[in-house]
C-alpha cells in the first residue's frame, strides 16, 4: 500500500509545472511513472573531477526502466530533505577527504543559490538515527551539468563541494550528504526549485570500494521522515531502484 501511495505521489510530481513545485512537493520521481524514452545523452567516461575518486557509486542511467531519484534539497519553497549515502574506507587505509559530491536532477532551476552547499560525514546511521556526525560544514560548491537528462526535461547536475579543511577518516563505514540549496530570498526561482539525487542502477563508471547496497537513508522535515531507509518495502522503493546512489568522495589515501 505504501509503495502504491508513493508511486501515485510521484505521478503527481511528474505532471505539475515547476512553478507549482512548492505546493506539490513529492519525495520521489521515477522512470516508471514518467514513462517514454530516456536519455538524450549519457557520457560513458569517468567524471573529470575523479582523478580518481576515492569512491563513486556510478552514473545515473536515464534509459533504465527502474531508476528513481530522491528529494535532496534546502530551498525557501520546499524546506529541507537530505539523503545520506554510505561509503567504506577499507581496512588498513586512511582517507584524507577534500571534496564530496552528489548528482542531482534539477526541476525549475539550473543553478544553486548561493553557490555553496551544506555537507556532512557521519558514522552509524540507522533507521531513526542520524548516528554520529564526524564532520560537517557549508563550503563553496559548483553545480555543473553531467550531460545526462530524461526526455530533455529532467537535467542532472553535479553538486560538488570543496571542503575548506580536509577530513581524515580511518577505516570504517560512513555516510555522506551534500545538499543543493536555493535559499536566496531575492531569487524568485527558489520558490519553485527542487533537486532530486539520482540512483545508479547500472553502476557505470563506479570507482573505489563498492557502495554498500540498500543502506542509504533520507531525513526530511518537509516530509516528516526521520532517517528512513530508501530500500524499506514499507517506506520507500524496492531494489534495484534504491540500491546504489550516484555520489562520491574526492581526496587521497594511504
Amino acid at each position: 500500500m505504501a509503495k502504491k501511495m508513493l508511486l501515485a505521489a510521484a505521478l503527481i510530481a511528474a505532471m505539475i509545472l515547476p512553478a507549482a513545485a512548492q505546493k506539490k512537493a513529492r519525495p520521489f520521481i521515477d522512470s516508471q511513472i514518467l514513462g517514454g524514452q530516456g536519455r538524450s545523452g549519457n557520457p560513458q567516461t569517468v567524471p573529470s573531477y575523479c582523478s580518481p575518486c576515492l569512491f563513486y557509486g556510478g552514473d545515473w542511467d536515464p534509459n533504465s526502466s527502474v531508476w528513481v531519484a530522491y528529494a535532496n534539497w534546502n530551498t525557501t519553497g520546499l524546506g529541507t530533505a537530505t539523503v545520506y549515502i554510505p561509503f567504506v574506507v577499507p581496512a588498513g587505509h586512511t582517507w584524507t577527504v577534500t571534496g564530496l559530491f552528489t548528482n542531482d536532477l534539477a526541476l525549475g532551476i539550473s543553478t544553486i543559490d548561493p553557490p555553496q552547499a551544506a555537507w556532512s560525514i557521519s558514522s552509524n546511521v540507522s533507521k531513526g538515527s542520524g548516528g554520529t556526525v564526524v564532520a560537517s560544514g557549508t563550503d563553496n560548491a559548483s553545480f555543473n551539468p553531467t550531460g545526462r537528462n530524461y526526455q530533455n526535461t529532467y537535467f542532472e547536475y553535479t553538486t560538488l563541494v570543496n571542503l575548506s579543511s580536509p577530513v581524515v577518516l580511518p577505516a570504517g563505514t560512513y555516510w555522506l550528504s551534500v545538499v543543493p540549496p536555493c535559499t536566496n530570498s531575492n531569487d524568485g526561482s527558489c520558490a519553485a526549485a527542487a533537486y532530486y539525487i539520482t540512483d545508479s542502477t547500472s553502476k557505470t563508471n563506479e570507482s573505489g570500494p563498492p557502495e554498500p547496497v540498500h543502506r542509504s537513508f533520507t531525513d526530511s522535515a518537509t516530509f516528516g521522515y526521520n532517517y528512513i531507509n530508501l530500500c524499506s518495502p514499507d517506506e520507500g522503493y524496492l531494489p534495484p531502484s534504491c540500491s546504489v546512489m550516484s555520489a562520491g568522495v574526492l581526496g587521497t589515501h594511504n
